[in-house]
């Protein structure tokens, strides 16, 4: 006789589910956004490849756009944090729940979100990689940038939201896609264990569909950006610069086949979605980071440098709360800065306020001037203002 445990009846509940179908939450220049991100290489060798160079032709590519720091993790964690706490190595980490995230700030307008990681084995699946049909790692848990978040991992609403690859094309046919969204491929896929040419490649036949789709139930009935991004650069000698490429309906048909020059980081597709769909901030690294160009165009956003960018590697991490170097290299969390105001001009999250308040006193990295720094370029903590 067939025993289903109550654990196994959940797991065929959750595969059954998709998104809600809530109400689109307008942005002030697009609808929806989704970052899917590919593995370790040059933004030098990656203009050079063919099919690379076809997808550029339907988009903007931002040719100043740094990854935070290496190995691949922290940058996952970064986008969606606005730090990555010190983390210098790709084994697993549990984020505590007193750190905030992007989700947090999207539920303050009820706008939907997600992550599709290719070849996940079911909804909130945990464990730190699955297995293919040969016995490699397929998917794998530090490409996923929500999942090592206790704020996520452990509220099971939030887990149902992190799916395979299987559930997008599933959405996508249904028009449920999310509004703000985060994809990585398969290990294969996103070139960790091929080649830039498997990847780019991969890249091509995956988003040529896509962007040419123009059924009534497609992406495209709201003005929708996706971003084909890379975590880090190949080359840990040289500053961290990554490609970048932006593309679908939420850009202006003049800047199609363009480059944008300006400077932007992991941190900068947070700063993007508070100026878009007017969120808070997280009071760290997100303030102060440049939104995208052709965003700021529109909201009237001013844009800088960093003023210290002479000195950018963002190759070594900074000491922190995962780094797992010296005992002085191991910090606490720092607080976030209470004071500050975040590119959808307003100010830290009430949950964020709330949860820190008893550290408003504490001096803090976060001071919102936009500053870049790794383990060369040391964050300076300073009292909150």
């Amino acid at each position: 006789m067939l025993y289903i445990t109550p654990s196994c009846f959940l797991v065929g509940f959750l595969v059954g589910l998709a998104p809600a179908n809530s109400a689109i939450v307008p942005g002030r220049v697009f609808d929806r956004f989704i970052s899917i991100w590919l593995e370790n290489q040059d933004f030098v060798e990656v203009i050079k490849d063919p099919d690379f160079a076809h997808l550029k032709r339907r988009g903007i590519l931002q040719t100043r756009y740094y990854a935070n720091t290496h190995p691949s993790q922290p940058n996952y964690l970064a986008s969606v944090a606005g730090d990555y706490f010190g983390l210098n190595h790709d084994e697993r980490v549990r984020v505590p729940d007193n750190v905030s995230t992007i989700v947090d700030l999207l539920d303050t307008r009820g706008i939907s979100w997600g992550g599709y990681f290719e070849h996940m084995p079911g909804p909130g699946y945990l464990a730190d990689f699955s297995l293919d049909a040969h016995g490699a790692w397929d998917y794998v848990k530090k490409h996923n940038h929500f999942a090592s978040f206790d704020s996520i991992n452990k509220n099971g609403t939030r887990l149902t939201q992190l799916r395979s690859f299987d559930a997008f094309r599933r959405h996508l046919a249904a028009g449920t896609v999310p509004q703000f969204v985060m994809m990585s491929p398969d290990m294969l896929n996103d070139g960790h264990n091929t080649t830039l040419a498997y990847a780019t490649k991969w890249a091509r036949e995956f988003l040529l569909p896509i962007l040419e789709d123009t059924r009534a139930h497609s992406l495209w009935k709201e003005r929708t950006v996706i971003q084909l991004t890379y975590d880090e650069s190949d080359d840990y000698g040289k500053p961290n610069r990554i490609a970048s490429l932006l593309l679908g309906t939420g850009l202006p048909e003049s800047l199609k086949g363009t480059e944008d020059g300006t400077f932007t980081t992991h941190y900068s597709v947070l700063a993007t979605a508070q100026n878009n769909w007017d969120l808070p901030t997280l009071g760290r690294y997100d303030a102060g980071a440049n939104v995208f160009q052709f965003a700021a165009d529109v909201t009237g956003h001013v844009n800088r440098d960093p003023p210290n960018l002479a000195t950018l590697d963002n190759s070594l991490s900074y000491a922190g709360f995962f780094h797992n170097g010296t005992a002085a290299d191991r910090l606490p969390i720092p607080p976030p800065n209470l004071k500050l105001a975040g590119a959808g001009g307003k100010g830290v999250l009430p949950q964020v306020a709330s949860t820190w308040e008893a550290f408003a006193g504490d001096r803090s990295p976060y001071d919102g001037g936009g500053a870049v720094y790794d383990g060369k370029a040391i964050p300076v903590y300073k009292p909150q203002e």
